[in-house]
């Protein structure tokens, strides 16, 4: 990474992370992936006072130009019990990189509302195997769009669903799972909750 590069990162991460730390507070670990020039970092916020949700966010997947040529506008995040619903935070946080490079390839309509099959690196301990990319439903509004400049930045929420979840938003869109949430007692953040969509 040349100089002009670093410090256009050293300033993304600046303004990214303030924005996170006014969220959730100060960061417990940072995980650094380096491939050629492009640098993602991985955040892990723990659980804190009477707040009982770990989250993991990334740096630097903004702002890459993709092997398609677009500039892409999002990092990413993951909200999940302060137990890790019996994962690790280096199985967590691998899974997040994993997303992250699958998120870049020039067949993967990579969106708010997009769900994706049963993927084999989900954290073994979790139940919940395919995933949903969302909004980051009940984090502070300021999250959704994050202004860096001229730039727009999205967060984009991964979260673990089961099969016939997936394919209830593969068929149908998302509707039929925001009512299965809405009238369950569960949050979609705990990958070992029942599905929304039991029959």
């Amino acid at each position: 990474m040349n100089d002009d590069g670093a410090l256009a990162f050293d300033v993304r991460r600046t303004v990214l992370l303030a924005s996170y730390i006014q969220a959730w507070g100060m960061p417990h670990s940072r995980t650094i992936s380096e491939k050629g020039n492009h640098r993602v970092e991985v955040y892990f916020f723990p659980s804190k006072d009477d707040d009982v949700i770990n989250r993991y966010a990334t740096i630097g997947l903004s702002g890459h130009v993709s092997d398609t040529g677009k500039v892409l506008d999002w990092e990413l995040f993951m909200a999940v019990p302060s137990d890790n619903a019996g994962a690790t935070i280096d199985e967590i946080i691998f899974f997040i990189l994993d997303v992250m490079a699958f998120s870049q390839r020039k067949d993967v309509p990579f969106k708010i509302g997009m769900a994706f099959a049963e993927s084999p690196l989900m954290p073994q301990q979790w139940r919940s195997r395919a995933f949903l990319i969302d909004e980051p439903r009940a984090e502070p509004e300021s999250l959704s769009e994050i202004k860096l400049g001229s730039e727009v930045v999205k967060l984009f929420w991964i979260i673990p669903i089961y099969k016939n979840e997936y394919e209830a938003i593969r068929d149908g869109g998302i509707e039929k799972f925001d009512k299965g949430e809405a009238a369950s007692s569960w949050s979609p953040a705990d990958p070992s909750r029942p599905s929304f969509l039991n029959d």
